[in-house]
């Protein structure tokens, strides 16, 4: 896995991980979920498209996230124009829960960008569950997915302050300067992207994509998320579903 291994939360998450471990809660279920990642060529890399999220927003406020949201129950409906047993067999999962992340990957993208998207379009690049201290879960499949020709995205959905097309070195730079504020997939991702010259370049499938749950830990000025190349992963997250 590139990327970082472990991130300062922040104060408003930090607070959260620490009433977990000293309450002993248990855990919210995961609500399934959908994210596009929409990318294009820059003068300097890969480009994807990012919410700057209202800081008012209950999940992931005042951070950079790419569309999605969650499953609705219209999404788990059956459709004819989708080979839902081979979007399983891609996903390893259930044919409705797979119905599920591809519906509301293409109507998220929709909802909140204007742009249409169509099946082939999306490629399944990470599955992300959201830490188990957190009140609000995801269970996030994110999908890449190339701009189509003809179509640009714009802001429609309400949810964000700023959105924007940025190079993906760029994005986290910013990150890592503390100019923008990310949940660990945002980050892992666009580390990615980095990593590669153009769109041409990115596969078009990736195996074995193991869902990665962040762990956490405290060391005293701060808390830091914890991803599984982490020595210390997963850190206070004794949880005994892990």
């Amino acid at each position: 896995m590139n990327g970082p291994t472990s991130r300062r939360l922040p104060a408003a998450a930090a607070a959260e991980a620490r009433t977990f471990v000293a309450e002993g809660r248990t855990p919210a279920p995961a609500r399934p979920a959908s994210s596009v990642v929409l990318v294009r060529d820059g003068e300097t890399g890969i480009e994807a498209y990012v919410h700057h999220r209202h800081p008012n927003m209950a999940f992931a406020g005042g951070m950079i996230a790419f569309p999605g949201g969650g499953v609705d129950p219209a999404d788990l409906q059956p459709d004819s124009s989708v080979d839902a047993q081979m979007w399983a067999t891609r996903l390893e999962t259930t044919t409705e829960s797979a119905r599920g992340f591809l519906a509301a990957a293409l109507r998220e993208t929709a909802e909140e960008t204007g742009v249409r998207l169509a099946p082939d379009d999306l490629v399944p690049w990470a599955h992300w569950i959201t830490p188990r201290f957190q009140p609000r879960r995801f269970d996030t499949w994110f999908f890449l997915a190339r701009l189509p020709p003809g179509q640009q995205p714009r802001d429609i959905s309400g949810e964000t302050s700023t959105v924007a097309w940025v190079a993906a070195a760029t994005a986290t730079a910013k990150a890592e300067r503390g100019e923008w504020v990310m949940l660990p997939p945002t980050r892992v991702i666009l580390d990615e992207l980095a990593a590669y010259p153009s769109v041409a370049e990115l596969p078009t499938s990736k195996p074995a994509i193991e869902a990665i749950t962040p762990g956490w830990i405290d060391v005293g000025d701060a808390v830091v998320a914890l991803l599984p190349d982490d020595p210390r992963y997963p850190g206070d997250d004794r949880s005994e579903n892990r």
